[in-house]
């Protein structure tokens, strides 16, 4: 299998691009996402790469990042998705916020993707929620448990936890404060960490 091509990069169209490596031009196929950060003509890029065989034909699939290689692989492994589809999803969102909505259970914003129907979603979301989880939450270390030791219950630590963690995950400060106090409200006072950042979430994904 071919885990990578690098070398200098000879032509690039809108749905491809040709690396020579070492006087061998290989041809990918890439995402929008992809495409837009490639370098110019003859400068060195690297692109982490799928293989896929068919009976008739043998396809190389490039990817900028690890996280739209390793979406695309998982992807594959979705009943009835294809490398095109795959493909699609990639040109039409980041790994990220398709993790998200896969994780949220979001059937229309999944559908928005060209070439993904309602069932093609529901699909999605019943063999990937357990692979992808709640994006953000679990890797984010949230600073431990909620101030028990000090003897009171203090809303306001688990509040400025959980803000920490939003922007760690690249959110402004603004408006991770703005959606912590919708979720506090919903939540309730004391209410953990944990469930502070994933009502967040939901509010910074609905916009």
């Amino acid at each position: 299998m071919i885990a990578h091509v690098r070398g200098a990069l000879v032509h690039a169209a809108a749905d491809s691009a040709v690396v020579d490596v070492g006087g061998v031009g290989y041809r990918c196929l890439v995402p929008a996402s992809t495409r837009s950060r490639l370098p110019a003509a003859g400068q060195e890029v690297l692109l982490h790469t799928s293989l896929q065989v068919r009976e008739d034909s043998m396809t190389l699939y490039g990817f900028f990042t690890r996280e739209e290689y390793d979406l695309f692989e998982l992807l594959l492994n979705v009943d009835g998705i294809g490398p095109k589809v795959a493909l699609g999803v990639l040109s039409a969102t980041t790994p990220e916020a398709f993790r998200r909505a896969v994780a949220f259970e979001d059937i229309t914003a999944l559908c928005r993707v060209p070439g993904i129907g309602k069932k093609t979603a529901q699909r999605m979301v019943l063999e990937l929620k357990d692979k992808v989880g709640a994006v953000g939450i679990e890797p984010i270390p949230l600073g431990g448990a909620t101030p028990a030791a000090a003897g009171t219950d203090s809303p306001a630590s688990p509040v400025q936890e959980a803000l920490e963690a939003l922007i760690a995950l690249g959110y402004a400060r603004s408006d991770g404060a703005q959606a912590l106090e919708k979720a506090r409200r919903e939540a309730g006072d004391g209410a953990r960490t944990e469930t502070l950042v994933r009502l967040a979430l939901k509010q910074l994904y609905r916009g």
